[in-house]
């Protein structure tokens, strides 16, 4: 090998490794959720998956402006073992899905499992478990999917609203909690709370 190529080469392996450094950075991603009379607003993780040589800080939750929301710091590059995982803990359930169609992604950037807890101005809380939250691309948006094993359509609309059964704090009996993409989406859906 000459000393062109040698220079050559070199510059290709530079180049390269500081790509990989570029395309692997952080990023804060948020997903958001409407709810009437919202007050308090948390998730708690319980696990993830994340494209392989991706970072991944963790999630935290927040009220911002009257919503909900999730902020999962994270890498964002897609891969099929993301959505493979995600495919498996939503299991027999239900998915819901930011602009796109189709019942299960085929690439996703990462997925998170947890515990949804909302407290609302009449003092009730209600909890959800196992709710994932993943973040996959759409044209030039990176679009949002939601899911769990508890979920089920509800069939309220074509909108692809599902409903999952979730904890009262204060009484024995449960919640029906409905989840649905909002319009325009990408980032955004509605919850909807109907008590016993």
């Amino acid at each position: 090998m000459n000393v062109v190529t040698r220079a050559a080469f070199g510059a290709t392996i530079l180049a390269a490794s500081t790509f990989g450094a570029i395309a692997a950075s952080e990023h804060d991603n948020d997903v958001y959720f409407a709810i009437n009379g919202l007050q308090t607003f948390n998730f708690v993780e319980t696990g993830h998956s994340i494209t392989s040589g991706q970072p991944y800080g963790g999630t935290t939750a927040t009220v911002s402006d009257g919503k909900g929301q999730i902020t999962v710091s994270a890498g964002r590059k897609g891969s099929s073992s993301v959505a493979s995982w995600f495919k498996q803990q939503v299991g027999s359930g239900q998915t819901l899905v930011c602009d796109t169609k189709g019942t299960y992604p085929d690439d996703l950037n990462f997925a998170v499992e947890g515990t949804l807890t909302i407290g609302s101005t009449s003092g009730k809380t209600i909890t959800c478990d196992n709710i994932i939250v993943a973040q996959g691309n759409f044209g030039t948006t990176n679009n949002w999917w939601m899911g769990g094993p508890g979920m089920k359509g509800a069939h309220i609309s074509i909108s692809g609203a599902t409903e999952q059964t979730c904890q009262l704090s204060d009484s024995k009996r449960n919640a029906i909690v409905i989840f649905a993409p909002q319009t325009p989406c990408v980032n955004n859906f509605s919850i909807g709370v109907i008590q016993p």
